[in-house]
């Protein structure tokens, strides 16, 4: 298993998996992902269980080993409610020493799609790439994501988020990589670079 060390700051826990040849003096490309509405809480235990991506990390083997992986915890209802907290959290992390900020990246899954769109609109020289998966929001201000590669995923069935938030956000974006429809999986795709 990875090593890793549980953190707070402001209020907002967080958890920072370690690449698995860790070292201080090196550093390492971030994955800085926001959970869905299922992994809220203050329960590292309950999160681990609600994330597939968190069992995917601790299994290792996988393009995750060689990542500084942060995942904060909304313990509220949305992160909305520790917004400028988070975007502080998200320059803190930015700042640290071993972190390679020519390759900050970052996630969402639904609830977190939403805030990580949100952290990056404001702050968008921050990130590099970023996965997004049934996520949306301001689709009006998406084009200052436009220098971050995008892939951007959502189920065309999907009754929790409307899938049109994927197109909105996509187009918002602007045409900086090229776009891919699924209809067998009904998502929408935006290649990273």
């Amino acid at each position: 298993m990875r090593n890793y060390e549980n953190l707070e700051f402001r209020g907002i826990q967080y958890r920072i998996y370690y690449p698995v040849n860790y070292r201080k003096d090196q550093k390492y490309p971030v994955f800085y992902h926001l959970h869905g509405s299922g992994s809220r809480g203050r329960d590292f235990e309950h999160f681990d269980d609600s994330s597939s991506l968190l069992r995917l990390i601790h299994a290792g083997g996988s393009p995750f080993d060689d990542l500084l992986c942060v995942f904060p915890q909304c313990s509220d209802d949305t992160w909305y409610d520790h917004f400028n907290d988070l975007l502080d959290l998200t320059k803190e992390v930015y700042n640290r020493p071993d972190v390679d900020q020519s390759r900050f990246n970052g996630s969402g899954i639904s609830m977190g799609g939403y805030g990580i769109y949100q952290v990056m609109m404001c702050l968008p020289e921050l990130f590099h790439k970023a996965i997004v998966c049934c996520g949306g929001g301001m689709y009006w201000n998406a084009g200052r994501m436009k220098n971050i590669h995008f892939r951007i995923f959502h189920g065309a069935k999907d009754t929790a988020v409307f899938p049109e938030e994927a197109e909105f956000k996509f187009v918002s974006i602007g045409p900086t990589s090229p776009t891919s429809r699924n209809p067998s999986r009904g998502c929408i795709s935006r290649r990273l670079m």
